[in-house]
């Protein structure tokens, strides 16, 4: 009976590398669409920073267009100065002319403005594009990382389910079927007892059921959790 409790137990150890393993790999995935978001935030950021770029410079050619037309206009009713006949025509030059420099003014100031964004906009580009450097020399080393564990972990799966194969043809019917009966809704299925006490469920063996136990001479079930006993003084 020691033998075969002891097979349960490395039976269970590989199950428990199998599921380890299997949650590992089915994790990959997820893993790899967060190393794909990184890169699609860092070539957001320089998206958006070129972007501001873009419509900084517009906005500056717009005001240059208007600053052009404005000094074009101003210079023409200066012209028109001396060719005015009555008060009336040259208060209403006067007031054609501060309109021009006002809106002159204007465009100076909207130059200057599109220029300091435009600025702005060039350093966040560039602090966006050594960040995403850095992101993506971060995200291919990790991927590359991750490929190599997915083999390791396919080969590791392969091996295991190969030992697992054959120590179950080595397991008694009977017991193999009680143990994956167990397994299948608790586990582990096999459950230490130290000090008396099943490390499944943390209750302590009645004196009766730990000498049974002790005696090896059946498989021994926790009367709380209904999983395999297995001492610590008989088998590892």
């Amino acid at each position: 009976m020691l033998d075969s409790l002891q097979q349960l137990i490395d039976l269970q150890e590989i199950d428990d590398d199998l599921e380890a393993a299997e949650a590992e790999r089915a994790a990959a995935p997820e893993r790899r669409r967060r190393l794909a978001d990184e890169r699609e935030v860092a070539e957001a950021r320089i998206n958006d920073a070129g972007e501001a770029m873009q419509a900084a410079e517009a906005q500056q050619r717009a005001a240059e267009v208007e600053l052009e037309d404005k000094e074009a206009l101003l210079g023409k009713l200066e012209g028109q100065q001396f060719q005015v006949k009555s008060n009336d025509a040259y208060t209403a030059l006067l007031r054609e002319m501060d309109d021009a420099r006002a809106a002159i003014s204007v465009a100076e100031t909207r130059i200057l403005e599109a220029m300091e964004r435009i600025e702005t906009a060039g350093a966040d580009r560039e602090h966006a594009e050594s960040a995403a450097k850095a992101v993506f020399a971060r995200a291919s080393e990790s991927e590359g990382a991750l490929d190599a564990r997915e083999k390791e972990l396919e080969a590791r799966l392969g091996q295991q389910r190969i030992a697992r194969e054959e120590l179950c043809g080595r397991v008694p019917g009977e017991m193999l079927s009680q143990y994956e009966r167990i397994a299948s809704s608790r586990r582990p299925a096999v459950a230490k007892v130290r000090n008396e006490i099943c490390q499944g469920c943390r209750t302590t063996i009645p004196p009766q059921l730990y000498l049974e136990l002790l005696r090896m001479e059946q498989l021994v079930i926790c009367t709380q959790c209904r999983r395999i006993l297995s001492p610590d003084r008989a088998v590892k």
